[in-house]
């Protein structure tokens, strides 16, 4: 049997991970990307915080990229304004 991770899940993964992600961005005053790059170039101590950290946001990109796969469809699906009223705002 396929698991597969729906919208539904994505948007889960993604709303509990941010706020983990920030706590760390607070304790260390550094934003998530720039800690990323040096945690991968192997520059920063090893450290459990730090193991974590990574984890969560490799688990956000993972669950970003799956959601841009999936949003097309989810995209499609909203209601437009027609095009005509469209024209004349």
């Amino acid at each position: 049997m396929e698991n597969r991770i729906t919208l539904d899940d994505i948007i889960e993964d993604l709303t509990a991970v941010e706020p983990l992600l920030l706590n760390y961005e607070k304790k260390y005053k550094v934003r998530t990307p720039h800690f990323y790059e040096l945690y991968k170039q192997g520059k920063l101590e090893e450290r459990w915080d730090f193991i974590d950290w990574a984890g969560l946001y490799e688990i956000k990109r993972d669950r970003e990229e799956a959601y841009e796969k999936l949003a097309i469809e989810a995209l499609r699906q909203l209601p437009l304004r027609e095009e005509s009223a469209l024209q004349e705002v």
